[in-house]
């Protein structure tokens, strides 16, 4: 019944809708086009598609043409189309990475990577990375870990955009959590999100589309809140996880602070207090434990299974149709978007497709429109 009611409201979407693999090849181009060896322009290109195909439209391929991250940075000199990685420091079960201010979507699946590879030798593994820039949905890497039967964890940490519980000032980024286990006969659990009170990209949506945010997003330079999407370029922040100090803020700023450090200052990176904002300066931390280094895989996938039947079981509050585990809507969005096509809006097609004029690689039309 969930996925009927979500699939309605997605179908209902006016936005023309894009085939997958047109998107995955147009990115991929664009990534070629800068300079980018054709198989890391295919994994950069998947890892924004697949943040799109999820739902996850904050982290896909609308930042391509405008986020420095991607093709503006590559232009600029400040993002590396072919990094050279640095192993800093190895051992069976960690390592320590300079990503040569690589493509973020490149350099961390390739870490993730090898994360993973240690794990199937020693059981559990960890990676660092310092020098990296923006590395997608943190999502995305949780999820490679549990096609191998382990569980996986992906942090980064970013520039100051968030207040701490009680302060005025910009102390933290959003700082992504993401954590992927796998479930028998069922999509992964994943758990995939930022310690301020909504990413940064729920914005950048809003003003795309020309719709004020909702009170407990963000606050203005003098603490109110707001409903400007736009807040953030004029000297406003967001809130923590939980909003205000009487609402548990202090918890989810404790936790971007958490991510900080094991990203930031364990990687080498440096606390997002003092990234180099000039070049989008990131940190990550990846984890990999294989399951059947703790029990049977069987076991842990069955019992995986009873717990999120049995939540989404349990009665919905009031106008709402059903509880859902972490990873359900992205599932769901998946299912519907691999059929019918990604929605897009009107600011990130123009966008696109003046970006395509740039690179010789035509934007190319929707599969359906409204």
């Amino acid at each position: 019944m969930t996925e009927v009611a979500h699939a309605a409201s997605d179908t209902a979407d006016p936005r023309p809708r894009y085939n997958p693999a047109t998107l995955r090849d147009f990115t991929a181009a664009v990534f070629a086009h800068y300079g980018v060896a054709e198989d890391d322009a295919r994994r950069g290109a998947a890892v924004l598609i697949e943040a799109d195909l999820s739902g996850i439209e904050s982290h896909g391929i609308a930042h391509l043409p405008w986020h420095p991250g991607y093709a503006p940075g590559l232009k600029r000199g400040i993002v590396n189309p072919r990094p050279e990685i640095k192993v800093l420091r190895d051992s069976p079960v960690a390592a320590s990475w300079d990503g040569d201010g690589g493509v973020g979507v490149i350099v961390g699946p390739k870490a993730m990577d090898a994360c993973i590879e240690k794990a199937r030798t020693t059981g559990m593994a960890m990676v660092t990375v310092a020098n990296g820039r923006h590395f997608g949905a943190a999502g995305y890497y949780a999820l490679e870990a549990t096609k191998h039967d382990m569980v996986g964890m992906a942090m980064c940490n970013v520039p100051p955009i968030a207040v701490a519980g009680g302060s005025l000032e910009r102390v933290y980024g959003t700082n992504p959590i993401a954590f992927g286990a796998p479930v028998q006969d069922d999509h992964p659990f994943l758990l995939d999100m930022a310690t301020t009170a909504v990413a940064g990209g729920k914005l950048e949506i809003a003003m795309r589309q020309g719709k004020p945010i909702p009170a407990g997003w963000a606050v203005d330079a003098n603490g109110e809140d707001t409903d400007d999407p736009a807040i953030l370029r004029k000297g406003g922040a967001l809130l923590p996880l939980g909003s205000r100090m009487e609402t548990s803020s202090y918890k989810g700023s404790g936790l971007g602070l958490m991510v900080d450090v094991l990203t930031g200052v364990l990687s080498g990176a440096g606390s997002g207090l003092f990234l180099d904002r000039a070049t989008l300066t990131q940190g990550y931390w990846f984890a990999a434990l294989r399951i059947d280094a703790f029990r049977d895989v069987g076991d842990f996938k069955a019992e995986m299974k009873r717990m999120v039947d049995h939540i989404r079981a349990t009665k919905p509050e009031p106008g709402r149709e059903a509880v859902l585990t972490p990873g359900d809507p992205e599932y769901t969005q998946r299912a519907i978007r691999e059929e019918h096509g990604i929605p897009l809006d009107r600011e990130t097609i123009d966008q696109l497709t003046e970006l395509g004029e740039e690179v010789g690689s035509a934007f190319p039309d929707p599969a359906q429109t409204p």
